[in-house]
């Protein structure tokens, strides 16, 4: 090859050296870590199978958070306070960008359910 080959792998046999530290080997990540190049995809996305595959990018729809919806709905008032209460708590443990990372997911979810989360830790914050 022209190049060698820069995959994500690490921890295997012989591995030595640092190995990448505590660098995130993982794509989307929020560390600067490894991006997809697009310049090396293959040039036919399709590759002839038992039909045709090929890679397709994916974006969230509402319809992603229809089952926890359902879920959160199905919950009493109790076990809904109980819920929100046990990811806040574990929501806080995380560094504060992380917190503000997934709080648009969890009001897709259900809106109600986003704000009780994301007022929990700020009132978590100013203690």
């Amino acid at each position: 090859p022209r190049d060698s080959v820069r995959n994500q792998q690490r921890d295997g046999p012989m591995c030595f050296g640092t190995n990448g530290g505590r660098l995130p080997n993982y794509e989307p990540n929020s560390f600067g870590g490894p991006q997809q190049a697009p310049a090396t995809r293959e040039i036919d996305a399709r590759s002839a199978v038992e039909g045709y595959i090929g890679r397709h990018s994916y974006e969230l729809t509402d319809e992603d958070f229809d089952q926890p919806r359902a879920l959160y709905r199905l919950l009493d008032a109790k076990e809904q306070q109980d819920l929100v209460d046990n990811m806040a708590g574990s929501i806080a443990q995380a560094k504060p960008a992380f917190q503000r990372n997934i709080l648009p997911h969890l009001k897709r979810i259900d809106s109600e359910f986003g704000s009780r989360i994301e007022a929990k830790l700020n009132s978590e914050l100013s203690t």
